[in-house]
């Protein structure tokens, strides 16, 4: 049976809480009787969002954490599982996004090595030390945040889609076998939010983009019982187009990427 995070004693840990989509989901999150972990890289910023989720009542554990240190991240886990308890739910907020195109990727095979070590490599390893445990106790629940990137590939977004992509089918394959222990996976993928993570690409204010509170509420749908995947309804209709037609739906991604930064610099 499902368990009420909002309900539960038990944790809910969120990595890239310092901002953004992570950030705003603490805050949201935040209440008396509430428990969060925060984790990310910038211990200032996580600290000023943990004094936030406190003043709203909640108890709140500070873990800076760099997902490209295994070490780092067997010991956020150790650590968490020991002092806080093991969570009820984790929610991976944490990201890196990287847009070249294909003359500019020549000669850097370590941007797919530099994308995977966060968004794959070290999220999968942070779920899979929290997801025994869980399984253990018989209930909890997993969000990985992914992106439309991971079905419906665009030119320019090669590494990060991979990287996105490949967390996106481990999930779903470890899905049924977790659901076995009463852990439950659920995938959002979150259209574009003005996050400082967009911003290097689509600037401080695209056009069509989310808050990151609208983002967080996005991504919070994804902890209600039953639900396995939250997404817009463009990328429900487009993800079989791209199967069907991968090229054709390709360049046409692409095109709508590139008018979505034309836009943001007008």
């Amino acid at each position: 049976m499902a368990e009420d995070v909002h309900e539960s004693r038990r944790p809910v840990l969120i990595t890239g809480a310092s901002g953004g989509i992570g950030g705003a989901l603490a805050l949201q999150l935040a209440r008396p009787g509430s428990h969060l972990v925060l984790s990310g890289r910038d211990a200032s910023a996580l600290e000023r969002v943990a004094g936030q989720a406190r003043d709203r009542g909640a108890r709140v554990s500070v873990r800076p954490l760099d997902l490209r240190d295994a070490a780092a991240v067997e010991q956020l886990a150790a650590t968490t599982l020991h002092e806080d308890g093991t969570p009820a739910a984790v929610v991976c907020c944490a990201g890196r996004s990287l847009h070249r195109g294909l003359e500019a990727t020549f000669g850097r095979a370590h941007d797919l090595a530099r994308m995977s070590a966060v968004n794959l490599v070290g999220t999968g390893g942070l779920i899979l030390a929290l997801l025994e445990p869980m399984c253990a106790a018989g209930s909890g629940t997993i969000i990985a945040v992914t992106s439309a990137s991971a079905r419906i590939p665009a030119p320019g977004w090669a590494a990060y889609g991979a990287s996105k992509a490949g967390l996106d089918t481990w999930l779903r394959a470890l899905r049924p076998e977790a659901a076995r222990h009463g852990v439950r996976i659920a995938i959002a993928e979150v259209p574009l939010v003005a996050t400082a993570m967009s911003q290097p690409c689509y600037g401080a204010s695209p056009r069509g983009a989310l808050t990151p509170e609208q983002g967080a509420a996005f991504v919070a749908r994804a902890l209600r019982p039953g639900r396995t995947l939250i997404s817009p309804w463009w990328t429900r209709l487009a993800a079989p187009l791209a199967q069907a037609l991968p090229s054709a739906s390709a360049r046409a991604a692409g095109a709508l990427a590139r008018l979505a930064v034309q836009a943001s610099r007008r």
